[in-house]
């Protein structure tokens, strides 16, 4: 994902964004932002992200898993505060989607990021393919 800052998505571009207070518990020793909190920020983009849209990826015996994430620092974010927490798709493999994330405050980008997910069968736990309704609802929330 590490795009150069230049070709990297304005806050308008993403087809999703929350807002989130920085809590005092997300802070490290350093009094910003602990690194894996932006983790627990991208997944809470995600999560609100399909609630929005109606999307439910763990009924029918489905779940999702995290299979890679990618994060870029570019500042510290400080408390107190809100995130603003921009999400889209990036890509829709067969049982997968990659995100592309950012972390903004104020409408200033601080962290870059992707998360890929994938679809796996619970009984199983294998991978599985989306199904047409699936994919016709992620078509609208793609980053264009």
């Amino acid at each position: 994902m590490r795009l150069p800052p230049s070709e990297r998505p304005a806050l308008e571009a993403y087809p999703f964004i929350t807002v989130h207070p920085i809590r005092y518990g997300d802070l490290d020793p350093n009094n910003h932002v602990n690194n894996a909190v932006v983790g627990t920020y991208f997944e809470i983009g995600r999560t609100e992200f399909f609630d929005r849209e109606g999307i439910r990826l763990t009924a029918e015996g489905r779940g999702i898993s995290v299979v890679h994430v990618e994060i870029e620092y570019h500042r510290e974010i400080l408390y107190p505060g809100f995130v603003q927490i921009a999400s889209g798709i990036r890509r829709v493999g067969a049982s997968s989607l990659t995100f592309d994330q950012a972390v903004f405050v104020d409408g200033v980008r601080f962290v870059s990021g992707s998360t890929t997910t994938a679809q796996v069968d619970k009984a199983t736990k294998r991978s599985t393919p989306w199904n047409d309704v699936q994919r016709a609802k992620f078509d609208r929330l793609m980053m264009r």
